[in-house]
């Protein structure tokens, strides 16, 4: 084993990733400040801690239930960071019980954070809490194993796009509304377009473990087509929501990221079974996320 540093740590959350619970945050704080004109900074700031440590903790309990279903162990390819895991137990970094508790202790945090949060804002906030912690533990625990049900990637856009853009608005305003939903829905998309491109290059893996999320049901050629429609559904809910005023006027420029998508979508029709070619296709559509999550929150502050 190696000597454990802060930096081993950190790295065992794939912090690359947290941008996916921060801009939805940052988004459902906006639209409170927007339609209520209120931002409250230490309930900002704990919703941002609270999501930022249940990403990290089930990222790490993801790893270490991957281990025990030898998902990673079949994945002789991996393309960290951006695949395969964080690879920390495969490279003997960390233990598989350090691995364990390690998560447990993250998700601990932010239910503590959570805890206070819904003593002093609300009810509404435990019930999001409860189904974010939830999903995300059995999301590859047993023996619910969600995303071997073919249900993973439905969750990750519920929690990551609705959930943390609804929650982060009632921690501000005590109330909920219909915008923020609206507003969630490209995010939720694309997180889970996120998720699922990420599926390709594990999809051999992920099939011999038995863990059969959407990728691996379809087969890779026949689960192309959903990418496309995540990608273009994402600016579908943005141009219709301008509309029909639900979105404000400059959420349009997200439509500039467009070609993006293209680039991605095209790189995914023509490279599904290559996984290093994949790695371009993925950044975008990270970016995209960032990039789209990003306009809408200038949207609502201007």
């Amino acid at each position: 084993m190696t000597e454990k540093t802060l930096t081993t740590w950190v790295k065992a959350t794939r912090p690359q990733f947290f941008t996916v619970i921060i801009l939805p945050i940052l988004l459902g704080t906006a639209i409170a400040w927007r339609l209520q004109g209120v931002f409250v900074p230490i309930y900002f700031a704990l919703s941002l801690l609270a999501g930022i440590f249940i990403q990290a903790g089930t990222n790490v309990l993801n790893d270490y239930f991957d281990h025990l279903n030898q998902t990673d162990e079949f994945n002789h390819s991996p393309l960290t960071p951006f695949a395969g895991g964080s690879r920390m137990i495969q490279n003997n970094i960390l233990t598989v019980n350090e691995t364990y508790w390690f998560g447990l202790i993250l998700v601990s945090i932010a239910i503590i954070i959570g805890s206070f949060l819904v003593s002093v804002r609300g009810l509404p906030l435990l019930w999001i809490g409860l189904f974010g912690v939830l999903s995300g533990y059995f999301y590859s625990a047993p023996p619910f194993s969600l995303v071997d049900k073919g249900i993973g990637e439905l969750l990750i856009g519920l929690n990551f796009g609705i959930l943390a853009v609804l929650g982060a608005y009632y921690v501000q305003t005590q109330t909920l509304s219909p915008i923020a939903v609206i507003a969630s829905l490209p995010l939720a998309a694309l997180v889970t377009a996120i998720l699922y491109i990420n599926e390709f290059p594990d999809h051999n893996a992920d099939k011999q473990a038995g863990k059969n999320n959407l990728v691996v049901r379809f087969g890779l050629t026949s689960a192309r087509p959903l990418y496309a429609i995540l990608i273009g559904l994402s600016f579908i809910v943005v141009a219709v929501g301008v509309i029909f005023e639900s979105l404000p006027l400059f959420s349009l420029t997200c439509l500039l990221a467009l070609p993006l998508g293209f680039f991605a979508i095209k790189s995914l029709y023509n490279h599904y079974d290559k996984p290093t070619a994949l790695v371009p296709a993925i950044k975008n559509t990270i970016m995209l996320h960032t990039l789209v999550s990003s306009v809408l929150i200038v949207a609502f502050l201007l």
